[in-house]
This record gives structure tokens, C-alpha cells and sequence, in this order.
């Protein structure tokens, strides 16, 4: 039996991952009888674009479209600090959720979003795609295998390129009171992937930030000046910024996106009012850290060092895991057109080093599509199912989503008081006893 989807917002996320995959090659799995959106016009750009006449609801009318429309499923895809706004109403009706990722932006939201479903008979899943990538799915594999006992520490550095880095501070994630922070918003990512791996909840975070290279005062800003747009900028030959883009598209032509990235396909649907996608990187708007580093303590005592940068020349990650009986180490980078690569890294081979043993090296497997061939994985266990065949499980349900995007506000709250802070203390007794047996000390 077909089940029924809505859609909430318009994204380049719910386009590319849901929008095109319902229409397409899992039209026999499920149909999408509802949009939800601020902007009826991008509504309707949509549907022309996909010669659809899927009904349309603004966002007000959110709950009369539950009401009347009666879907199975809510999809969430629109701007982080709103997604409470759709996913409780929903679970209010005993309907199932996706929730883009991060979950929400602060404490109260997710406390909010727990009870919720605490009280329903819907559920919520958190779309976090990166676990579906090969690699990431064989790092769990050999963790699962106990092939370096029990973690103990590890170190993880993430690092965002002056391409990919750089987008966030020219969209709405730039402002903290919509986003969070890249502390919710992207490193929410890699904390899911962490207590993943280990299967380890965390318990406390410390945590340092700043903003350096984005904002008035960056180091490459040719002027101090506000309300500057990308292609249309009188200053865009002294900008190195500006020179980055990897497109003429990017460089004056016409845009393909909106405030959630740009829509490939879909270039109709980039010029409702209030989507600029392209605005400067160095406006006095900008108010979220570009750079952080942190420590995370877990439920079975592993301690996390992590940082993230996101003015960098290359794009990914360098992880150890350090366990009782060896130690794995890897690298996944993404190199972006224009930079070239350094010498000599063997990129997302996995090192399995042995105590008193051997050394070896794991190479995962490549998989088309979208994130590394994460995506495709994603969408045929979200939209028919998980494989009977498959030996991990890589849905995340709310309480993953929840710690992920905790860990991250518990990072932006010590950034601010300079102190440790305790995740049971950001959800409350009842919560954490919920989620971690008994209320953490």
C-alpha cells in the first residue's frame, strides 16, 4: 500500500531527496499529497516545474493540511529553528516523521519534540545521510567486529573548503537565531556518527568557538560594507572569495538556488522574494562561529577531541579511534575543482592497526549518487523499508537526533559560560532517565 507523504518546505534537500525520488522511481512506494511552504509562489513554481498539481498549503494552514490531507508521513525539510513547528503538530496526530537534520536549534525545542513523541504513536526518524555513506558504514561494521576493543579516545577534525565552508555564511544559516550555529547545523553530523560508531551516548561537553575569517572583520574582506550580492558586486576582482566559485553560473549568470542551496533542475524556483542565496560572506549580519574545538565525554567513558574549521583548502575529515586493542585510522577528503590535492593521502582507506598484531588497510567500496552514494541508500530504506539482507541498521531514531544536535548546544553554551556542560542538564531529569536509563552524573 502506497503511502501518503507532505512535504514541508521547499528546499534543495526535500527537491533532491524526496521530491524527484516520489515522483520517480518510488512512485509505486509512496505519493506526496501535500506542500508546505512560507512562499506559495515557490509552491507553484514546483509544481510547474515538475508538471504536478500536488496541493499546496502555506505554512499557517499547516494543521488544517494534517487535518483534511490526513498524510502518513511528514517530511521536515525547512529552515532548522522551525522544525519543531511541524514535527509536533504531526506527532500530536499520531504521524510518522523524517526530520531533516539538525533535529532543531536549542534545548527547549528538542525537549519539546521528545515529549511529543513520548506521548504518540508517530515516530520520528532524523534524515542523517552520512551514515549511509560506504565509508561511514564500514567504520561501524569494524567497531561491530570489536576489532579494536573498547573505545577509549578518539580525534576527529572536520574541515569545511572556501567553497562548501563559505556557503553557509552566504545563506540563512549564517544567523544563529535560524540555524544554531555550525555547531547544530553541520558538526550535528559528525556527533551522530560518533556515538554511532561507538555506541556511546554523550554526557558532557567543553567547548571553545570564534568567528576569524567570515564577517566585517575577515582577513580577505576588500571593504567594510553590507548588502553586497555575489555576481552583482562592484568589488568581485579583488575578492579571493568571489574567485572560488566553481561556475560562471556563480560568477554573474543566473542563479539555481535559494536560501536552503541552490536547486539544481529547478532554476524557476530561485527568484521568490527573500531567497538570495549569494549574499556577502563578510556582512556584519553574520553572527555564528566559523571555528570550533571541543571535548566530549560518553556514557562508556570515551572522550572525544574534536574541532571543525570552515575556511580550509580541502574538504573532510581525520579521524583515530583508539581502542583497548588497536587502533583504526582513516582520512575522507573531497578535494574542490581549482585546489589541488596533496601529495600522498590515501583518501577514506581505513588503517586497522592491531596491538602487538598486524596492519592493515581497509578500502570500502564506491556507490553512485548524491554524498558519496549515500543518498540512494537513504531514500530506499526511508521510502520502502529497510533491507531484511543488511546487517546494520542505519535509521536514526529521535534520541539519536536528539543527543546530535545536544551535543552541539551544549558546545555553544560552554563557548559562552566557559564551563563544562552536562547534556542531562539540558534535557531534565525525566529525559534523561528516558534516554539514558538513569539521570548521568
Amino acid at each position: 500500500m502506497k503511502k501518503r507523504y507532505a512535504i514541508v518546505g521547499m528546499s534543495h534537500r526535500a527537491l533532491r531527496l524526496f521530491v524527484d525520488a516520489l515522483l520517480d522511481q518510488y512512485r509505486t512506494a509512496g505519493e506526496i499529497v501535500a506542500y508546505v511552504d512560507i512562499s506559495q509562489e515557490r509552491m507553484d513554481l514546483m509544481n510547474e516545474a515538475k508538471q504536478t498539481a500536488i496541493p499546496t498549503f502555506l505554512a499557517h494552514r499547516y494543521e488544517e493540511m494534517l487535518e483534511t490531507v490526513k498524510p502518513d508521513v511528514v517530511i521536515v525539510a525547512s529552515v532548522d529553528a522551525t522544525h519543531h513547528a511541524y514535527v509536533i503538530p504531526a506527532l500530536e496526530r499520531n504521524i510518522d516523521v523524517f526530520c531533516e537534520k539538525p533535529l532543531t536549534t536549542d534545548a527547549e525545542k528538542v525537549r519539546a519534540i521528545l515529549l511529543a513523541e513520548k506521548k504518540s504513536k508517530g515516530r520520528v526518524t532524523v534524515t542523517f545521510n552520512y551514515r549511509y555513506m560506504p565509508h561511514s558504514t564500514k567504520l561501524r561494521e569494524l567497531l561491530l567486529e570489536d576489532r579494536v576493543g573498547k573505545v577509549v579516545t578518539l580525534d576527529m577534525h572536520y574541515y569545511l573548503d572556501t567553497y562548501h565552508g563559505s556557503s553557509y555564511f552566504m545563506r540563512w544559516n549564517r544567523r544563529r537565531d535560524m540555524s544554531g550555529g555550525l555547531c547544530t547545523h553541520k558538526c550535528s553530523h559528525h556527533f551522530d556518527l560518533i556515538q554511532w560508531w561507538i555506541g556511546q551516548k554523550p554526557v558532557e561537553v567543553f567547548a571553545y568557538g570564534g568567528r576569524a575569517y567570515y564577517g566585517p572583520t575577515g582577513p580577505r574582506n576588500p571593504s567594510r560594507k553590507d548588502g553586497r550580492v555575489c555576481p552583482s558586486c562592484d568589488e568581485r576582482p579583488k575578492c579571493d572569495y568571489y574567485m572560488r566559485w566553481h561556475s560562471e553560473e556563480w560568477r554573474g549568470g543566473q542563479s539555481t538556488g535559494h536560501d536552503d542551496d541552490h536547486v539544481s533542475g529547478v532554476q524557476a524556483l530561485s527568484h521568490y522574494a527573500n531567497a538570495e542565496a549569494r549574499r556577502c560572506i563578510y556582512d556584519s549580519e553574520i553572527d555564528i562561529e566559523d571555528h570550533y574545538s571541543a571535548v566530549v565525554k560518553f556514557d562508556g567513558g570515551a572522550l572525544l577531541n574534536y574541532s571543525l574549521n570552515a575556511s580550509l583548502p580541502y574538504e573532510g575529515y581525520r579521524l583515530s579511534i583508539n581502542g583497548l586493542n588497536g587502533r583504526l585510522e582513516t582520512t575522507s577528503l573531497e578535494f574542490r575543482q581549482g585546489v589541488q590535492p596533496p601529495v600522498g593521502i590515501n583518501n577514506r582507506a581505513i588503517t586497522v592497526m592491531e596491538l602487538f598484531g598486524a596492519t592493515h588497510t581497509v578500502q570500502p567500496v564506491t556507490l553512485p549518487g548524491d554524498h558519496s552514494g549515500a543518498d540512494p541508500v537513504m531514500q530506499e530504506e526511508l521510502l520502502r523499508g529497510r533491507n531484511p539482507h543488511e546487517t546494520i541498521s542505519r535509521l536514526a531514531p529521535l534520541a539519536d537526533g536528539a543527543l546530535a544536535v545536544l551535543v552541539g548546544i551544549a558546545m555553544r553554551e560552554s563557548i559562552a559560560t566557559g564551563q563544562p556542560v552536562r547534556i542531562a542538564d539540558l534535557l531534565g531529569p525525566e529525559l534523561s532517565r528516558d534516554i539514558f536509563g538513569k539521570v548521568n552524573s
